[in-house]
């Protein structure tokens, strides 16, 4: 039985923690594969690219990785979705590929996770789902840093995205 993990954000942009946080859990939880999931345009969240250029983005930062992939059944969405909407739609996908719901698990980071009790449908949420937990460092990039980063040219930033997302940001004229 195959067991998947959702990791959902929005990646905006998509940088080197998100995809070694993947492999990690991977490894760590024993899953077969990590799919992004990369909100749509209708979360509300300063500074939020258009969800191509993070789908793009984020297919640029797995690429090579089999044991990675992205979904965009959030963006193809065409409204605001909470969290209890986005879980239904991708655990009635999998469901209809023949996953079973056990072993459909949603990544998280542990802010997130604490938060959940002020959710819409939280308590069906916290009974219906699997979670994996990701605590977070608090000295480690976060993608509001990395976009500050780029509106200062600052040639640091590089460290933090694969060469070709960098390059995709460039060519497109994003965060500036």
């Amino acid at each position: 039985m195959e067991r998947i993990g959702f990791f959902g954000g929005c990646f905006n942009p998509p940088n080197n923690l998100h995809i070694e946080i993947a492999k990690k859990l991977i490894k760590e939880n024993k899953l077969d594969k990590v799919v992004f999931v990369p909100v749509n345009d209708y979360y509300q969240k300063q500074d939020l690219i258009d969800a191509k250029h993070r789908l793009n983005m984020i297919k640029l930062a797995i690429c090579g990785n089999n044991d990675l992939e992205v979904e965009d059944i959030e963006i193809l969405e065409n409204r605001k979705l909470y969290a209890i909407d986005a879980f239904e739609l991708i655990k009635n996908s999998m469901i209809s590929k023949g996953i079973n719901k056990k072993d459909i698990y949603f990544i998280m980071g542990s802010d997130n996770f604490n938060n959940m009790p002020n959710w819409k449908d939280y308590s069906l949420i916290k009974d219906k789902y699997n979670f994996i937990v990701v605590n977070r460092d608090e000295n480690d990039i976060t993608s509001t840093r990395i976009r500050e980063m780029i509106k200062e040219n600052n040639d640091d930033v590089k460290e933090y995205l694969s060469k070709d997302v960098y390059n995709y940001i460039l060519e497109n004229n994003l965060y500036r």
